[in-house]
């Protein structure tokens, strides 16, 4: 299981709905949770690891410790409230951008036993949610940049995985 990384084309198509008591997600959704804590991320999509099912596990890091494991998760409610939100992205690293989102949502999920759920968030966790699905649809934080903002955002992007690249070309020299 490995991070897909922007430009993959992956990242930007939209995921399939799990069919209900399909048990075959159960081992991707328990591996997303290890990887979610191994890359030190608080949300992980299914897109994000090259599957392209309506899968997100969501651990905020917040007291009680709670990670969300979500099948088939739909925003039903927003907030009409915005808030600014500093996001991040495993797929998208080193770089964090403001973006507007709902200050609330409610989300309806099927839960690992296929149980529905539905989980109200806010600030934090509410702008999570918001991230983590619009993976699902194939859409980044950046998308919800203004053209000038995500073409400097991009820019700085690629400066930065070219020095990445160079120093790593660099290490295997020696």
């Amino acid at each position: 299981m490995e991070l897909k990384i922007y430009p993959d084309p992956i990242l930007a198509k939209r995921c399939a709905d799990v069919e209900i008591g399909d048990v075959s997600v159960l081992p991707i959704l328990e591996e997303m949770s290890k990887k979610l804590y191994e890359w030190e991320g608080a949300g992980l999509a299914a897109p994000q690891i090259g599957v392209l099912k309506k899968l997100v596990v969501i651990d905020i890091r917040a007291e009680p410790a709670t990670l969300y494991k979500m099948i088939n998760p739909k925003i039903i409610w927003r907030s009409e409230e915005l808030i600014d939100s500093k996001e991040g992205c495993l797929s998208l690293p080193k770089l964090r951008a403001t973006v507007v989102r709902h200050e609330k949502v409610r989300v309806e999920y099927f839960d690992e036993n296929f149980q529905k759920k539905t989980i109200e968030g806010e600030g934090f966790l509410s702008c999570c949610l918001q991230h983590e699905i619009d993976h699902l649809s194939g859409k980044l934080y950046i998308d919800h940049l203004s053209r000038l903002k995500r073409g400097r955002f991009l820019s700085k992007f690629r400066k930065l995985q070219k020095e990445e690249s160079e120093e790593k070309a660099f290490e295997d020299e020696e």
